[in-house]
């Protein structure tokens, strides 16, 4: 089942994070970008490795589409650039989506590091008062 809620958030936030980054560092602001929404995202779906590559993809998904409709906008709907956008999409959005997949792996792995850290923190305390109320 796909989470949409976490969805929407991860493709807002890489695409605001798309166009800040890609303002001021040109080359790789837009791979930090996904990076970091897809880890956002991964981190916040909450569920399994395979969840969080799915949502993470589908984020690099969306952010590829808004971002190539947002150049053929501020082109002014320019006729003489929908053959490059094209060409340009098909090469984009591929890289989109293994950047948000790649990065919603990477969250669902520090989300499970983080709740196996927990668990295996309250197991030594529960262990230890164990071993006073034995006493």
């Amino acid at each position: 089942m796909i989470d949409q809620k976490n969805t929407l958030l991860g493709t807002v936030l890489a695409v605001i994070l798309v166009v800040i980054l890609g303002r001021f560092i040109p080359l790789v602001g837009g791979i930090i970008a996904l990076i970091i929404a897809g880890i956002v995202v991964g981190y916040l779906v909450n569920k399994t490795f395979k969840m969080g590559a799915v949502h993470g993809a589908l984020v690099g998904l969306f952010t590829g589409i808004i971002y190539v409709l947002l150049i053929y906008i501020i082109s002014g709907f320019s006729e003489k650039i929908i053959g490059g956008l094209i060409i340009y999409s098909l090469g984009s959005i591929p890289v989109y989506i293994l950047l948000g997949l790649g990065g919603g792996i990477i969250g669902s792995v520090i989300k499970a590091r983080q709740q196996s850290g927990k668990t295996l923190d309250e197991d030594e305390s529960d262990q230890d008062d164990d071993e006073e109320d034995e006493e």
